[in-house]
């Protein structure tokens, strides 16, 4: 069994040369097979062995037995080990989440955070391959999908988990053989647990149609399939600014777009969140919106975009000749000047000229308002249809520069300027210009 587990090692590369690598022992019968074939592989290799043991405080005394046991062992094997504990039911009760899942959160925070510290290239957990038949028959009960089947991964990051080609059967095999020591957990026994019922009366019955029943040959060809199609949504990804395009998305066979959506939104989306974003793609809306775990998503018109934050708005701000008005919170500036207007045809977004004796009152950089209006050579709109019609989106129209004066505005950023507001060749105006900070 040592040859075979070696063997999986360097076919996954998971057994550094030199370096170091931390096993993570609960004490049981799994984790110390783990601890002694790690041992038996370091001389080889030249890596530093050392061992991690985290304390649930969750079965009194016989917790706090298991620490002493591998205590013990470590020092048996002049192994250092680095120890932690957490009160995982008052954590459970205060995250009102289930305990196995609490604890599972916390005891790899602790190996991960032991790792850092320490700096040890690799963490090593003892799951075999009859985990993984338990992992694959939870998902399939629950409704997974192609990523599910695929199991445990045997390597992510620096996780790694050697025994994950070995049964259950042969590692109490290996134990007996070498006098591996042992602690049972209490709670194996228990049918509480979800897992523990799939391990006790569903995997007997399969084992009984198959007794040599191994699930890793399926998971990697199912892996390689799931990482062919997470390469092509990658694929997709690549150079799409932050941003999802509609219509290239909708172009996209599902199974792809599904990944590409949780590639996005670099989130574990269940398939009806996934079915969510897709309906908001299709959306004749131009500015619908989505609300998903953790995250709000909008569409843009041809794009849907990750709302991080509220739009910056800004207050009404006096515009003073030759002296540039910067406006608190946003990238824009404004420049005031006189000048004699000798453009002929002008039609630019950003530089507006006005008629000096059309000014009501002062002059005065402002969001939009209600009931603002502009009147373009296409007639009077209003300056919310108007940013429609610019396809600005909806987030963006509160943070646009309009100039206005006493009567009201007089022209908008990207929008355009009032035509009753623009002088005659050779007349008296005021140049306005607004200028946006480059990024």
């Amino acid at each position: 069994m040592l040859k075979k587990i070696e063997k999986f090692c360097q076919e996954y590369n998971m057994l550094p040369h030199s370096g170091s690598v931390l096993a993570c022992v609960s004490g049981g019968t799994d984790s110390m097979c783990l601890l002694y074939v790690l041992h038996a592989l370091a001389p080889k290799y030249g890596f530093k062995l050392y061992a991690a043991h985290y304390n649930h405080n969750l079965r009194g005394a016989e917790s706090d037995g298991d620490e002493s046991f591998v205590r013990k062992q470590c020092e048996k094997l002049n192994v250092p080990l680095i120890t932690g504990s957490g009160d995982v039911a008052a954590e459970a009760k205060m995250r009102g989440r289930g305990v196995e899942e609490t604890a599972r959160d916390m005891r790899y925070a602790f190996f991960f955070r032991t790792a850092g510290k320490e700096k040890i290239d690799r963490v090593a957990t003892a799951h075999n391959s009859d985990d993984n038949l338990e992992t694959v028959l939870l998902r399939l009960a629950r409704g997974t999908g192609l990523r599910g089947l695929c199991g445990i991964p045997p390597v992510r990051g620096k996780l790694i988990r050697p025994l994950l080609n070995v049964t259950r059967a042969e590692i109490e095999e290996f134990n007996l053989e070498n006098s591996v020591p042992h602690r049972e957990d209490s709670t194996n026994l228990s049918d509480d647990y979800s897992r523990n019922r799939v391990r006790h009366s569903i995997v007997p019955v399969l084992k009984e149609l198959n007794p040599s029943l191994n699930i890793t040959p399926m998971a990697e060809l199912l892996r390689a399939d799931a990482d062919y199609l997470d390469s092509l949504a990658r694929s997709f990804l690549d150079g799409a600014d932050g941003s999802l395009d509609v219509e290239k998305l909708l172009s996209l066979p599902r199974p792809v777009a599904a990944r590409a959506i949780r590639l996005f939104c670099n989130a574990e989306l269940a398939r009806a969140h996934v079915e969510q974003v897709l309906r908001l793609a299709e959306s004749p809306d131009p500015s619908a919106e989505l609300s998903l775990p953790d995250m709000k998503l909008r569409r843009e018109y041809g794009k849907i975009v990750r709302v991080t934050e509220s739009a910056p708005t800004f207050e009404e701000i006096s515009l003073t000749l030759d002296s540039p008005v910067i406006i608190s919170g946003t990238d824009f500036t404004v420049f005031c000047k006189e000048c004699v207007f000798e453009r002929g045809i002008y039609n630019s977004l950003t530089t507006f000229y006005v008629k000096r004796d059309k000014i009501t009152g002062d002059l005065s950089v402002r969001p939009r308002k209600t009931g603002d209006s502009l009147r373009l050579r296409g007639g009077t709109r209003s300056l919310k249809k108007l940013m429609i019609d610019k396809k600005i989106p909806r987030a963006l129209r509160d943070s646009i520069p309009v100039i206005a004066d006493g009567h009201g505005a007089i022209a908008a950023l990207s929008v355009g300027q009032d035509i009753d507001y623009l002088p005659a060749q050779g007349e008296p105006a005021i140049e306005i210009k607004i200028e946006e900070k480059i990024k």
